[in-house]
């Protein structure tokens, strides 16, 4: 049932229930009053009947032979002084005598006078037994009167009979009912037309919470478009208006934002997701790429190692040559003492020439050697460059010093002066070899220490690498983890963009 419905329903009902109430009050009021009215007039009208009786029969009330006196007169079928006080009051008048009806203008439902009838057992109690007025609703021969029962008593105040007025009924009930169906069609009336009224101002108060029915029954449907009518009433309903179109605009307006930041969130979560990808992807290159350089730096290392090897190889040569230098300086000194035992010693010294081309082959070997590890070191070898050169000229310069000391021996038997100056120009190159060999072992030692100081210098920039391989590995893995929560984060966005979508906002 419609709210309409229901709040005309309940008006109505309780104007029923009020006209209701009024009504059966008004009756009861109306009947009260009436029956209250009717008694007055009935002890009026029993105070006139007596005194009238006084007046036209004075004299007591006395019982004589059986039957009952007013003063002479004989009571018993006097029909004229009833029916005249009947006349005077309009209403039924009986004379009892005891309990028995004596002189009555009551009559039967044949029309007969109801003389010799007897009266009820209350008002025989009341009147007769108590000696007390009875008054009130009683049946008399069939018919409901508004009656009077006054005690009629003799001389010495013995009750000897009864004195009756009385009203039927049905005056009192017709207009009774004839008020409560003037009551009843003026109830139906007003109750139509209360009716008709509430249904007019039912429906002018209830016309705006119809369209609030419409309008938020479509917003529930998704459709936030909607605009509230306005309300002129600044009662709760204007209030309510006024609070929905409010709750409307909010809605949407915190919708769209939503639609708008999953939107954002969407594209964020997939550039998101994309550029972890393509981290996750150039951390696995990264990785590869580290590795790779991990082996270069290895065999770099490893070569390194070689190097140094290679050069304490170097330095126990030039060390070896040195002293080899110093003894064919010595012998070179010998021969000076001895140029007798030259010829023996010439073969000695070919021996050592041979020993000393070799040296010169080594170290002119090493020296190359020595040149392509400094060119390799980069910066840190130039100097060691610088060395390699100058003993690669000096082994050339022993290579042909030993050509020009054999040349002198083979000439040393022609002229023993030349041998001489020979001797001393080999024994100042000797010299001059010691100088160039301790330089050299100096450098090469120079060398050595670089060498391993760049070894070190290697694992700890290996050391470096691993560290940067690991924090790429966990960047990777990290990358893939934000990718897969990116996606996930797209999905739910995603799935909000559904969800708003379901709402009509503009």
């Amino acid at each position: 049932m419609k709210f309409k419905y229901k709040i005309v329903a309940l008006f109505v009902s309780a104007i029923v229930l009020i006209n209701l109430g009024i009504g059966i009050y008004a009756v009861n009021s109306m009947q009260n009053k009436v029956l209250d009215a009717a008694r007055s007039k009935l002890l009026s009208d029993a105070a006139l009947g007596e005194a009238f009786l006084d007046q036209q029969i004075p004299g007591d009330w006395i019982i004589k032979e059986g039957d009952l006196y007013k003063g002479s007169v004989k009571m018993n079928d006097n029909f004229g002084i009833v029916d005249r006080i009947g006349e005077l009051t309009g209403d039924t008048v009986t004379v009892f005598q005891d309990d028995t009806r004596v002189a009555t203008n009551v009559k039967d439902a044949e029309g007969n006078r109801a003389v010799n009838t007897q009266a009820t057992d209350v008002v025989k109690k009341t009147v007769l037994d108590q000696g007390e007025t009875y008054i009130g609703k009683a049946n008399v021969v069939g018919v409901w009167n508004q009656t009077v029962y006054k005690p009629i008593t003799n001389a010495k105040g013995e009750v000897i009979g009864i004195w009756y007025v009385g009203i039927p009924n049905t005056i009192y009930d017709k207009l009774a009912t004839d008020f409560r169906n003037m009551l009843i069609l003026f109830s139906i009336v007003a109750v139509t037309l209360a009716g008709i009224v509430i249904w007019i101002i039912t429906d002018r108060m209830t016309r705006p919470l119809v369209m609030l029915e419409k309008v938020t029954n479509r917003v529930a449907q998704g459709d936030l478009t909607q605009q509230v009518e306005t309300v002129k009433s600044k009662d709760e309903i204007g209030v309510l208006a006024v609070a929905i179109e409010r709750m409307i605009v909010n809605m949407r307006t915190a919708l769209k934002k939503i639609a708008d930041s999953s939107e954002e969130v969407a594209m964020g979560a997939q550039n998101i997701s994309t550029a972890s990808t393509s981290l996750s992807i150039g951390g696995t290159e990264q990785a590869s790429s580290i590795e790779e350089l991990t082996a270069s730096i290895n065999e770099i290392d490893e070569q390194t190692t070689i190097n140094g090897e290679s050069v304490s190889q170097a330095v126990a040569l030039v060390r070896d040559a040195q002293a080899k230098v110093n003894s064919g300086d010595r012998e070179m000194h010998n021969m000076l003492a001895c140029m007798d035992d030259i010829n023996d010693s010439s073969q000695n010294i070919g021996n050592i020439i041979k020993v000393i081309d070799e040296i010169a082959f080594q170290t002119n070997v090493l020296a190359l050697n020595a040149s392509v590890e400094a060119a390799r070191a980069g910066e840190h070898g130039k100097g060691f460059a610088v060395v390699a050169s100058e003993v690669r000229n000096l082994s050339i310069r022993t290579t042909d010093a030993v050509k020009q000391t054999s040349s002198l021996i083979e000439a040393s038997g022609k002229n023993v002066k030349i041998g001489i100056e020979v001797a001393n120009r080999v024994s100042e190159a000797l010299d001059e070899i010691k100088a160039s060999m301790k330089a050299v072992e100096t450098r090469v030692e120079a060398v050595g220490k670089a060498s391993e100081q760049q070894t070190q210098n290697i694992h700890e920039i290996n050391s470096g690498i691993s560290i940067i391989a690991n924090v790429v590995h966990t960047n990777s893995a990290t990358s893939e983890e934000t990718a897969a929560a990116s996606q996930e984060l797209f999905n739910q966005a995603e799935i909000l963009k559904r969800q708003t979508n379901q709402f009509k906002l503009q």
